[in-house]
């Protein structure tokens, strides 16, 4: 990497540290924020003599030397390109700044997607991240200590890194600090009315991010497209900060893998937890290959990544001859090496949009450019290599009596696979997968996972992507170190592992409960023998980008913050929440969740969705949690979920459950219904705020009953065998009777005994039972057949 493009685009991402320094002064108006910066970072030695630091003091109009150099041009000019959030009028009152105010959710700007009402309820972060992290509707007061606090742990976390101060390490300190810290505090209130739309919702983290990368594109394109003047240091100011409208320094390049569901849901269920887990994880690995290659081949960092997840990706670039071809090269090596690799199941569609400064005010514009050419790229996947696609492969001579126990492919030579006591013959990608995966679930055990990037393969394990190896593992190995290119810390927010030149956190949904090796391992575990699929994504999440946040508010900087804040969640916190221990989790039976956790498996999580595998009692809580929890996290009420839950036998085919839970997702969205809902049993649609309700009446119904080690059971004095069979027939039966159905409700109450019952509880389930209306009884219903599903012990019948 460049000296000149490092001291750039670090002194970018450092140039508003002094924001956070300011705060915790007794006098914080004695000094500009800049000079804060600039004092503060000159305690450090890694600092101290780094030009990086400058940009403390060279990033404002009043700074005499923002416009005496080309980099402080940049630095000045990145810096107001990345903050286009803020109004004109507001950039002119600076000085009138509450250093105490909070910042507001990153989604506090989506509006109603289909009428475009405003959010009227302000929803909070406190100053210090959580896990999970939760939006609070009451205003949280911050005092400087808490900001001195936020401090001593950033400057801890600067010395564990012991000079290794790389631009990697600092984005994940910023990122672990910094994402909740606001990047302006104006002054909210204007003759003690309260602005509502003048609440901070860009963090600082997210804004020396976005600054830094427009940086390094600045450095790349004005350093080739004036090469004379750049080498003789003439001024390019004029270039810089007034360049014609025609002139589009910048490149929006996007990523879409096509062809994923099908990659990871057409298996059996031979071998089906690893391979679903080995497959699902490779294309997350692939898209971070496929970043990372672009990232290091045009000579950018991890700033420059505006969104990953779901096999999607944008990140900001320079527009340079140059780089366009060097686009065009990766998209050419990596769809050969799929190709080869996996006979056209899976493409790369990368195709990229030019802009120029006005892109960075109104971003939708650009962003849906984008998404138009990746939809025509799609319709064309394979066109130039047409002849290879259609080319008719022979059997391999191990495929005449029989084909890939997994995939069905019968092009390649079979190879043994042994899982427990079983041997199926699978060819080599699917091999490699279910290996990748047994690696995974045991990656999933260690506390700090890591994954290591080598030119080399490492033991059996290594993941080949293109030219590199992957290998993985739970304990770091010192001795790999020095071989490795990269080294991804998986979830890891511990300055001191970070001592490796090119040392990267990644957010990955892992979660797996330890006893969880296969599908079998998930379904005897309470109630009836089932296992369950969870698919889970965001309502009308393409409407929320391109119409829910208005025109004037959709500047670069707040697209990336929100696409940050969904990335947070489905990759970081998403780990916490179905893991059920240390939250407010949902346990209907009472099995001691937070101490047990949930035997469940996120098979993949990113961008907006969910796709989960487990015990169906566990993956039905968990489904109710992560919901809860996203509602709390956004603290947005049009920001919604859906979802679809698949329960089956064990030895149901994988592919038949994920189109089964796809189905099932389908109905939960139905638009005429309002979306914002889950659908499972016999393809009952029941809304979130039902499902509040249904959880309450399996509760009532549990009180009648008595908890064993893995079922509940009836208790002969309260209540008879029989009862919840009857009343599960009489709610089925409500649909077409409707209220002719009461008589015998009424004579199944008089044959219950009750005794030794809460008398609260008798008039509850009476009035469940008794009561004419459709809604009730749909509940009753779904409830009911839950209820008889915990009393099956280990039972294969339905229920």
């Amino acid at each position: 990497m460049p000296d000149e493009f490092e001291i750039i685009v670090k002194g970018a991402l450092l140039h508003d540290i002094g924001k956070l320094i300011q705060r915790v002064q007794e006098k914080p108006t004695q000094k500009k924020h800049g000079q804060w910066g600039y004092e503060w970072l000159q305690k450090f030695d890694f600092f101290k003599s780094d030009p990086a630091i400058n940009s403390t003091i060279m990033h404002h109009s009043y700074d005499e030397d923002s416009f005496n150099s080309n980099i402080g041009l940049i630095w000045y000019e990145s810096d107001n390109l990345a903050s286009m959030e803020r109004k004109e009028k507001d950039k002119e009152q600076e000085e009138k700044w509450d250093m105490f105010t909070p910042i507001v959710s990153p989604f506090f700007k989506i509006r109603n997607p289909k009428t475009h009402d405003k959010l009227e309820e302000i929803s909070y972060y406190s100053l210090k991240r959580q896990n999970p992290q939760i939006a609070f509707f009451e205003k949280p007061k911050i005092s400087i200590n808490d900001y001195k606090d936020l401090l001593e742990e950033f400057e801890k976390d600067l010395e564990a890194l012991k000079g290794t101060i790389s631009i990697n390490s600092l984005i994940m300190i910023f990122e672990k600090h910094l994402s909740n810290v606001p990047s302006i505090t104006l002054e909210i209130y204007e003759k003690k009315e309260e602005q509502k739309e003048k609440h901070p919702d860009i963090s600082l983290y997210n804004h020396c991010k976005l600054a830094s990368a427009i940086a390094g594109c600045m450095y790349h394109f004005y350093r080739e497209m004036y090469p004379e003047k750049w080498n003789n240091n003439e001024l390019l100011k004029e270039e810089i900060l007034n360049p014609k409208e025609e002139i589009k320094p910048f490149l929006l390049i996007g990523g879409d893998i096509s062809g994923v569901q099908k990659f990871i849901y057409t298996i059996t269920s031979k071998g089906a937890l690893k391979s679903l887990k080995g497959r699902s994880f490779y294309l997350e690995l692939l898209s971070e290959h496929i970043i990372s290659e672009i990232i290091d081949k045009l000579v950018l960092t991890r700033c420059n990544i505006i969104f990953s997840g779901g096999g999607q990706f944008y990140i900001l670039a320079y527009n340079t001859e140059k780089a366009k071809r060097t686009i065009s090269d990766i998209k050419k090596e990596i769809n050969d090496f799929l190709f080869k690799e996996f006979k056209g199941e899976i493409f790369l569609n990368l195709e990229y949009v030019e802009f120029n400064k006005k892109g960075f005010k109104d971003s939708a514009q650009v962003f849906e450019e984008l998404s138009e050419k990746i939809e025509q790229s799609k319709k064309k996947k394979w066109f130039e290599s047409l002849n290879d696609y259609l080319k008719t492969e022979s059997q391999d001579e191990s495929c005449f009596t029989e084909n890939c126990a997994v995939c069905f492919r019968e092009d390649l030579p079979l190879k043994s696979l042994i899982r427990e006591e079983e041997s199926i013959n699978v060819c080599e990608p699917c091999l490699m997968q279910y290996k990748l995966g047994d690696e995974l679930l045991d990656l999933s055990r260690g506390k700090y996972p890591v994954i290591y990037k080598l030119s080399q393969p490492h033991k059996d394990s290594s993941i080949r992507i293109g030219k590199y190896y992957y290998f993985f593992t739970r304990k770091p190995e010192d001795e790999l170190l020095n071989q490795a290119l990269a080294v991804y810390r998986i979830n890891d927010f511990e300055a001191e592992h970070y001592n490796h030149p090119n040392a990267i956190y990644l957010p990955v949904g892992l979660y797996k409960h330890r006893q969880l090796n296969e599908l079998s391992h998930a379904s005897n575990i309470f109630g009836i023998n089932r296992i369950a699929v969870l698919r889970m994504d965001v309502d009308n999440l393409g409407r929320i980008f391109s119409q829910a946040v208005i025109e004037e508010d959709r500047t670069f900087s707040r697209m990336a913050s929100i696409s940050n804040g969904l990335t947070q969640f489905f990759k970081y916190h998403l780990n916490e929440i179905v893991a059920g221990k240390n939250i407010d989790s949902i346990d209907i039976a009472q099995r001691n969740v937070k101490q047990n956790g949930r035997n469940l498996m996120i098979v993949y999580s990113g961008g907006d969705d969910v796709f989960i595998v487990g015990h169906w009692l566990d993956v039905f809580e968990c489904a109710c949690d992560i919901r809860n929890y996203f509602e709390k996290y956004t603290g947005n009420r049009f920001i919604t979920l859906s979802a679809g839950l698949a329960i089956n036998h064990e030895d149901y085919p994988i592919y038949q459950y994920a189109k089964d839970a796809e189905e099932l997702e389908k109905i939960a969205k139905d638009d005429n219904l309002g979306k914002n809902a889950i659908a499972l049993l016999n393809n009952q649609r029941i809304s979130w705020q039902e499902i509040t309700e249904l959880i309450d009446r399996i509760n009532l119904f549990i009180s009648f009953l008595k908890k064993e080690d893995t079922h509940l059971t009836t208790d002969g004095e309260k209540i008879p065998k029989t009862f919840f069979y009857r009343l599960l027939s009489l709610a089925r039966k409500f649909q077409k009777e409707g209220v002719l159905i009461l008589p015998k409700a009424a004579y199944l109450i008089s044959r219950a005994k009750f005794k030794n019952c809460e008398p609260e509880n008798i008039n509850k389930i009476k009035e469940v039972i008794m009561n004419a209306n459709e809604k009730e009884w749909k509940i009753t219903e779904l409830a009911t057949l839950i209820t008889l599903m915990l009393m099956r012990r280990g039972g294969d019948n339905n229920a």
